[in-house]
């Protein structure tokens, strides 16, 4: 039997590496199947995806980002995966904002087996200098942190801003502050587009250029040392550890609403007209294989996203593990806005740049979009 399987993972040889590694201990552990790999660049990716949505001619397996599942599951090409959640003993054991991540209107069609989010790194010898003796943890204690750690060579707080990096950026910040986008021009929602604005235009904390920074651009400048904080993911452990630093991770600081942040990664979904038990049954072992958690871990920056991998040590690659993963809990996904999301992130985006550019108000940027996101949501 022979499986195809697509993914946009070759983005490091590292990453590539472990998927290679893990299919291969798969088909060595199953000598009837036999697994296609199709490995992609992001961009090209996306469109072989679409090519394949429309054709109907979907692979067996695809990890795919899992914003993009709410429309893959519309177009009715993903295989409903609720009914086998129910039968399996180690589905309530995701976390739930982990799980809600691979559903769309309530129903899983996508295994978590990559789970991200993002979290204030921060270097341990700028704090000290400027006698912080902790990262910040509320949002008062972030402005403060980041004014005094902003000189005239270095940023107090860097992220990323362009495009849809914004978004991501974005928020958590709005969730921190009890809004959410259904009611975007809220006081919640204008504050939070406040504080950003204070971050980078009244205090200059964070610099201007972030608009046209990626978080591979954020997650540079943290490592020359050129930003005091930073909002990044796993995936920039390897490059914060080369570069000799002392740094750490922790979760973002809380709002007015508490502490939030977004849940990212993949959902490894399964094409409806494929071979769906053999294909769910390579799913399964990847997540259920403790032997796997070096793949997933060290190789694709992947954080423990289940009540009995938390704190098991197989699952601990490298030990600011915990200052991200301590995130998830109080995490959203960003698949309950639906199929339309890609629409939905560039009017936030258009609002949020409005804002840090200086050319809208937080409460004229709001209002302007609360049209336009009233209509990708209903």
């Amino acid at each position: 039997m022979t499986l195809t399987w697509w993914d946009y993972l070759n983005h490091s040889p590292m990453a590539d590496q472990a998927v290679t590694s893990l299919l291969t201990r798969y088909q060595q552990e199953h000598q009837d199947v036999r697994i296609e790999r199709t490995s992609l660049p992001r961009a090209e990716f996306q469109r072989k995806l679409a090519e394949a949505t429309a054709s109907g001619v979907f692979p067996d397996i695809a990890a795919v980002d899992s914003p993009d599942l709410p429309a893959l599951a519309e177009r009715d090409v993903l295989a409903d995966l609720t009914d086998r959640y129910d039968r399996w003993p180690l589905a309530d054991r995701f976390l739930a904002p982990v799980r809600d991540g691979v559903s769309h209107e309530g129903r899983p069609h996508g295994v978590p087996l990559r789970t991200t989010t993002t979290a204030l790194v921060h270097n341990r010898d700028h704090l000290a200098a400027a006698g912080l003796d902790r990262p910040p943890t509320t949002w008062s204690e972030l402005r403060a942190a980041a004014k005094a750690l902003t000189t005239a060579d270095r940023a107090g707080l860097c992220f990323p801003a362009k495009d849809d990096d914004l978004t991501v950026t974005f928020l958590p910040f709005l969730w921190q502050a009890g809004g959410d986008v259904a009611d975007i021009d809220g006081q919640a929602s204008v504050e939070a587009l406040g504080y950003l604005n204070d971050l980078v235009n009244t205090d200059r904390s964070a610099p201007p250029d972030v608009l046209g920074w990626t978080q591979a651009d954020v997650d540079r400048r943290f490592a020359e040392g050129r930003c005091a904080m930073a909002i990044t993911g796993p995936g920039a452990v390897p490059a914060l550890n080369q570069a000799g630093l002392t740094w750490a991770a922790a979760p973002l600081p809380a709002g007015a609403a508490g502490p939030a942040g977004q849940v990212g990664g993949e959902a490894w979904v399964i094409g409806k007209s494929g071979q769906v038990d053999r294909a769910w049954d390579v799913l399964t072992w990847l997540a259920e294989n403790r032997d796997n958690a070096t793949e997933f871990g060290g190789g694709l920056g992947a954080l423990p996203n289940r009540t009995d991998t938390v704190d098991e040590l197989a699952w601990q690659w490298d030990p600011n593990v915990p200052g991200f993963a301590g995130q998830l809990p109080t995490a959203k996904p960003r698949t309950a806005y639906g199929a339309r999301y890609p629409d939905v992130s560039r009017t936030l985006h258009t609002m949020a740049a409005k804002v840090l550019t200086g050319a809208q108000s937080p409460a004229r940027a709001a209002a302007d979009a609360r049209p336009d996101l009233d209509r990708l949501l209903r």
